[in-house]
């Protein structure tokens, strides 16, 4: 597959890994289709790049059937013509809202409404996109001689690799466990499904970065943006990955970290 041409929603693609994404499939020659909360920032990022290259159909919850049907709809129509190749689901929280403490010594540990919210916005979220775009992607005419009709990239993390973080790890674990059985679904299709497991990356969810935390081994620092911007170009361009998960993380393992003095 190639993106100049063709059209990918991006989830999360008003900031962060997912602003890289859209920006590089625009510089491809590719259009993007913005999915945000972030209307403000969304709206901005599409005008900057112009209507022929991204949209952005208004603020899309990520976990609500209706928005996300509509907002496809949306850009379906402004992109008419353009055909659906895929998405990169980029969307996910690290932190519950504040109204959402949990229990035991100063409200540290994850009670269940904050293991709901986990699971609903970075798990099944990450589904609903999934699913709705691949309804769609069954419908093309196939790219290429493998008959290959789309491709789904999704955000897992190292924390779920490495078994950190009950929440937040615990629902990005789903994530992970998802690439291959959704592959093998959508296989007869011609879909592909890959995910990509970033370690600590320079974005708004981890701004700043914890002082004194130490930077990947190799290169020692932490991840840009626009290096998982660059995987996800791979990913498209390789018909061969389909139903794995790739870490992003620079050697960097967070449970060599927490077993620090």
């Amino acid at each position: 597959m190639k993106v100049e041409g063709e059209l990918f929603v991006v989830t999360g693609g008003a900031g962060g890994i997912g602003k890289a994404v859209v920006r590089t499939i625009v510089a491809q020659k590719g259009h993007a289709v913005i999915f945000d909360l972030n209307a403000p920032f969304g709206q901005a990022l599409a005008e900057e790049l112009g209507e022929k290259n991204a949209f952005f159909p208004g603020s899309v919850d990520c976990t609500d059937e209706a928005q996300v049907e509509n907002a496809l709809d949306l850009a379906l129509k402004h992109f008419e013509g353009v055909t659906l190749a895929g998405a990169i689901v980029c969307h996910g929280v690290l932190f519950p809202p504040p109204s959402l403490t949990g229990y035991g010594p100063n409200g540290m540990l994850t009670n269940y409404k904050q293991f709901e919210f986990y699971i609903k916005v970075n798990l099944l979220g990450c589904y609903l996109v999934a699913q709705k775009v691949a309804e769609k992607l069954i419908k093309n005419d196939p790219f290429n001689e493998d008959k290959e009709r789309g491709v789904i990239i999704t955000t897992t993390s190292i924390s779920a690799l490495d078994g950190m973080m009950v929440g937040y790890g615990t629902a990005k674990a789903g994530v992970a466990g998802l690439s291959r059985p959704l592959a093998l679904e959508l296989a007869p299709h011609g879909i592909r499904v890959m995910s990509i497991a970033p370690g600590p990356f320079d974005t708004p969810i981890l701004d700043p970065f914890p002082e004194g935390s130490p930077p990947c081994p190799f290169p020692k620092r932490i991840g840009k943006p626009q290096e998982f911007a660059d995987l996800c170009l791979s990913i498209i361009n390789n018909a061969m990955l389909n139903g794995s998960v790739i870490r992003l993380d620079g050697a960097f393992r967070f449970t060599d970290y927490a077993t620090k003095d």
